[in-house]
């Protein structure tokens, strides 16, 4: 999961469990590893990169079985290399993995392309989105998002 590719619907969840009834779960959330999204954040991303990525609708329910709320799991389909390698200082380990505590990430605009939602194969970690998703995302009201601020050159 999460390496930028397509994964066949058969592997998918189509049911998660959500822990409390006080809070429902949030636009965006992690569980097992796996992100699951809200309609909001689907139309965004789907609203810039029409038909790229995967969205598989996901029943989340409550620890007793009853309804919490329709979401979808939501797997990135363009996996890049978009590290700026001039200006990155983060150190590139055995040329497979960037080490981000040993320096900064600068990311290349050109590399990135026309991409708003990316998964570069050199970050582990990482699920990337453009400034523009993002400020959608935000003025959109959208509940769980944590985003991190990366440059871009």
């Amino acid at each position: 999961m999460y390496a930028g590719r397509a994964v066949k619907p058969q592997h998918i969840p189509t049911k998660v469990q959500w822990s409390s009834k006080r809070y429902l779960p949030p636009d965006i959330f992690q569980s097992a590893g796996l992100i699951f999204v809200s309609d909001a954040f689907k139309d965004i991303i789907e609203r810039h990169e029409p038909g790229v990525h995967q969205f598989f609708p996901v029943e989340v329910a409550f620890k007793d079985g009853s309804f919490a709320r329709r979401m979808y799991f939501f797997n990135i389909c363009n996996r890049l290399d978009t590290m700026d390698r001039e200006r990155a200082t983060a150190e590139l380990i055995k040329e497979i993995a960037f080490e981000p505590r040993t320096g900064t990430f600068v990311f290349s605009r050109a590399k990135i392309g026309s991409a708003h939602a990316w998964v570069d194969k050199h970050v582990h970690y990482g699920q990337f989105f453009s400034s523009q998703v993002v400020d959608d995302f935000k003025r959109a009201g959208l509940t769980g998002l944590v985003v991190q601020p990366y440059a871009a050159l």
